[in-house]
């Protein structure tokens, strides 16, 4: 908790990108569509780059017919190994968010649920309270998230969950255009 203590406090943060989140957790659609966005976030030396584990397993599953799978794969293998202090594996630990008796064939939902469930444990293990941990995390996603009643219903679930949960998905376009205008 020191070391992250300390790379929180190394983070260089200008005022206006103060609003913006510390921790990004990246889904595995952003990592394959968008590789090259999350590593200018990674190397702006801004943000700590949370991989959770669904993610890994997300990009271990479609490495076969996913060039963009297999290059997020090569690039996180390599930061891990240099040890980015930018990037960071998370493993899945901590207690879960309701799921409804979702079933796992809905496997958008589901990943997000387990990507919510690793940044319930970040703020839980960073944060003093419930009121601190607002803003806190942000899970940037390749869908599009202008009307979430196309969504399934369990995915629309998800979505809710993470709302009330503090918790921002935002598509990693969107964000990545909202910290560049940041300067």
């Amino acid at each position: 908790q020191l070391e992250v203590s300390q790379l929180e406090g190394s983070l260089q943060q200008p005022k206006a990108q103060s609003a913006m989140s510390p921790y990004l957790v990246p889904d595995t659609q952003a990592l394959c569509q968008h590789l090259a966005l999350v590593k200018q976030l990674a190397a702006s030396g801004r943000f700590i780059i949370i991989i959770p584990r669904t993610v890994i397993d997300g990009l271990d599953f479609l490495k076969k017919e996913n060039a963009g799978a297999r290059d997020s794969i090569r690039y996180l293998e390599a930061e891990f190994k240099k040890g980015n202090r930018y990037i960071r594996c998370q493993k899945d630990v901590g207690k879960s968010f309701e799921r409804h008796k979702l079933k796992r064939q809905d496997l958008d939902a589901w990943n997000l649920y387990k990507i919510l469930d690793s940044c319930k444990q970040l703020t839980v293990s960073q944060g003093s309270g419930e009121d601190d941990t607002m803003g806190m995390v942000t899970i940037i996603t390749g869908f599009q998230l202008e009307d979430p009643s196309l969504f399934s219903v369990p995915m629309q679930s998800a979505v809710q969950a993470a709302a009330s949960a503090s918790i921002e998905i935002k598509n990693v376009l969107e964000f990545y255009k909202q910290w560049k205008e940041m300067g």
